[in-house]
């Protein structure tokens, strides 16, 4: 397909600096062969510029290939101040979105790094312009390469990933496990004659009403009898099935979530990493890692109750591609379920127990989209599109639409947040 922007040696490309005191040095020269665009650091720590240009003849809703390579040198190759951004505008030049290049990150020959994304052109778009830009750093440069803007080939559309997520609610137990089997069975099966892709079950719906809470006398190892249950579930209604209980491990316990696939296999564990002081004082121990899952419709993450209270553990799973937060919980953190899905432009998915509306889904804005009141046993499910892009105006690039999901990722700063370690 035809690239619609021009070579780097062509006089269209332009600087762009906010003001003359923040003006880095440009300039352009050849590298390996070919023309280059050049941003040099000055000393100062404030510099910023870009290397800008227009591309018109742009179709509003037609899918483009849009890449550029950098060249790092004298600086971090994966700092974030190294960037590409589209700005897309319609015939009468209003802003409509700006995007990351930011899809792909591929480290090329010769230090190079390729920049890559595949987007679909907002509606009414006219034109589009490339932004090559690096800022905030007093030493190094970057050369820039080879920009694209092409039509994408129709094989190469963005996909449709349409999944339908079930959250569940059991609050009535008769004081047995295999009452709270019997219970998760009616629900599993709601969910599947729903069909449902995953379910998610509440935290320790299994122990739940059960005599004996402590050390020593409740919990089960990984596989088990209860998680042979949730595989018979997750065969039967080929779907994946999340659900915590409490693990036993040697001599240790964990309060564990497991993850069952639609073969009915173990596809993923998480054990609790934030307890609360009850829960430590039963001599449950936290767990230390934040894994994430690959399903067959995307990535995803699980917390438990206590660790949704927290903004971290989202944001590192967020960080490592999770694209859906499962959260088991006995708790209900109504607003803080709704803070880590804007926080990660991510859909939150929470299975809860106990006071108003404790069982929900919520979408990247933080809208509930499905949701359980307390008085009811049984299932809610939503069919959320994980491809869908979920814009806002003014969110961080000025009077246009900016998507929360990459700002968030690609404007962290993560070299001033050393203090919280402490």
């Amino acid at each position: 397909m035809t690239n619609r922007m021009p070579p780097t040696d062509a006089e269209d490309w332009r600087t762009w600096t906010p003001h003359e005191a923040l003006a880095p040095e440009f300039g352009k020269a050849g590298r390996d062969g070919e023309p280059v665009l050049i941003i040099r650091a000055t000393g100062s720590p404030n510099a910023y510029g870009k290397w800008t240009c227009k591309a018109a003849d742009i179709a509003g809703g037609k899918t483009y290939d849009v890449g550029a390579d950098y060249l790092p040198i004298g600086i971090d190759a994966t700092r974030a101040d190294v960037y590409a951004l589209l700005t897309w505008s319609d015939a009468e030049g209003k802003l409509l979105t700006r995007d990351y290049v930011d899809q792909t990150r591929e480290p090329l020959e010769g230090g190079w790094i390729g920049l890559r994304r595949t987007m679909t052109a907002p509606a009414g778009a006219a034109s589009v312009e490339l932004e090559l830009a690096f800022r905030w750093s007093a030493g190094g440069e970057v050369a820039w390469r080879r920009p694209s803007v092409a039509e994408a080939a129709e094989t190469a559309q963005p996909p449709i990933r349409t999944v339908r997520v079930a959250t569940t609610l059991i609050n009535k137990f008769a004081g047995s496990r295999a009452d709270n089997l019997k219970d998760m069975s009616d629900v599993l099966d709601q969910a599947g004659a729903q069909q449902a892709d995953i379910v998610c079950l509440s935290e320790g719906v299994y122990e739940q009403g059960v005599g004996g809470r402590g050390y020593g006398r409740f919990g089960e190892p990984i596989p088990g009898a209860f998680t042979n249950f949730l595989a018979s579930h997750a065969r039967k209604h080929r779907y994946y099935v999340i659900a915590s209980l409490f693990e036993t491990d040697g001599d240790m316990l964990y309060n564990a979530a497991v993850l069952i696939d639609r073969d009915g296999s173990i596809a993923g564990k998480y054990r609790k990493t934030h307890l609360p002081l009850f829960e430590a004082e039963m001599g449950v121990t936290p767990g230390s890692e934040y894994p994430v899952f690959d399903a067959d419709f995307g990535r995803i993450g699980i917390l438990i109750c206590w660790d949704s209270y927290f903004p971290e553990p989202a944001r590192l799973l967020s960080l490592k591609g999770a694209e859906v937060l499962f959260v088991p919980t006995q708790g209900n953190a109504r607003i803080q379920s709704l803070a880590r899905a804007v926080d990660n432009g991510v859909h939150v998915v929470v299975a809860g127990m106990w006071e108003e509306m404790p069982s929900r889904i919520v979408d990247p804005r933080g809208h509930v989209i499905a949701e359980l009141s307390e008085e009811a046993h049984g299932v809610a499910i939503a069919e959320i599109d994980l491809g869908k892009p979920y814009y806002k105006n003014w969110l961080s690039v000025g009077d246009a639409d900016g998507e929360a999901r990459s700002l968030f990722r690609r404007e962290r700063r993560p070299g001033t947040y050393g203090d919280l370690t402490i």
